[in-house]
């Protein structure tokens, strides 16, 4: 369904000196039809900014971004719009997401309007029944936002986009500002509304836990650069990389402590991972490493 060829995403800053931040440095990857990829890392590695490119909502600096054999880079903007509907996003914040003045039943309808050719009685049964899909009850199609909780208004979220009936869902961190237990019930929400629909997802969030439970493969990003990607079994439970293990080590978890050094460290000539990785050789500060398959299917940026 998805397939990254070295994509990348430089952000400039700074008037006087101009200063390059690699969000995204070359990273090549591919999501199979009805699969959900977890992708996984600290704050400001660049997750984010992978699935905004993936939905084109950012134009790469390189690289390409192929969409059910459809190269997203050389569509016109009528011939992207046209394919929109199929590509959909769930933000962060369910009640940033939402028009605070539109009901509820308001909210759901507004794709339908937009690109679907449905009379009003057709529309308002679709609305009911998306509400019901995602486990609301008809009372909530004449609220406000601001009368639902947190978790009431993800569903809301996730019942407009199914309203189109996408192919593929980039999930931001959808359950990160939900309460633990509302977090669980939104994640097996979405696993009955994959299989159902036969979605593709790509689920991003910094929580393993979560991702253990809702991915069938794992990638783990650092500093822009996918460092392991295999399926969940692999990577939680035969781990390669020194910063997979890192992260899904118990001490971590508990300590709220990686590695030391900073993410922001740069190692502009040698592995990403050098300045932090306790099995670090002179090679590694020299040389950058390629993806390894230490496994059928299991890839490694390191060639320790």
């Amino acid at each position: 369904m998805i397939e990254v060829k070295d994509l990348r995403k430089h952000f400039s800053s700074g008037i006087l000196k101009k200063h390059s931040t690699k969000a995204v440095d070359g990273i090549s990857f591919q999501i199979r039809r009805g699969e959900t990829l977890g992708l996984v890392g600290e704050s400001g590695c660049g997750k984010t900014t992978i699935g905004r490119l993936l939905l084109r909502l950012l134009e790469p600096t390189s690289g390409k971004v192929i969409f059910d054999g459809i190269d997203l880079q050389q569509l016109k903007k009528a011939e992207l719009r046209r394919l929109r509907p199929r590509m959909q996003m769930i933000f962060q914040d369910p009640d940033a997401s939402l028009n605070p003045r539109m009901k509820i039943a308001d909210s759901i309808a507004e794709p339908l309007k937009l690109w679907r050719k449905m009379g009003k009685s057709e529309q308002k049964e679709r609305v009911a029944e998306l509400l019901e899909t995602v486990g609301l009850n008809p009372e909530h199609l004449n609220r406000y936002p601001y009368q639902l909780s947190g978790g009431q208004n993800q569903r809301v979220v996730l019942a407009r986009v199914l309203a189109l009936n996408p192919d593929f869902i980039v999930a931001d961190e959808p359950t990160s500002s939900l309460d633990v237990s509302v977090q669980a019930q939104m994640l097996n929400l979405m696993q009955e509304l994959k299989k159902e629909f036969n979605l593709t997802v790509l689920f991003i969030s910094h929580d393993l836990e979560v991702v253990r439970h809702i991915s069938d493969r794992i990638a783990v990003m650092y500093r822009g650069k996918i460092v392991e990607i295999g399926d969940t079994t692999d990577i939680l439970g035969y781990e390669r990389h020194p910063y997979t293990n890192e992260l899904i080590s118990p001490a971590s978890i508990e300590e709220d402590a990686l590695l030391p050094g900073d993410m922001r460290t740069a190692n502009p000539s040698g592995c990403v991972f050098y300045p932090r990785c306790p099995f670090a050789a002179e090679i590694c500060s020299k040389k950058e490493p390629g993806m390894v398959e230490v496994e059928k299917g299991h890839w490694v940026l390191c060639e320790r």
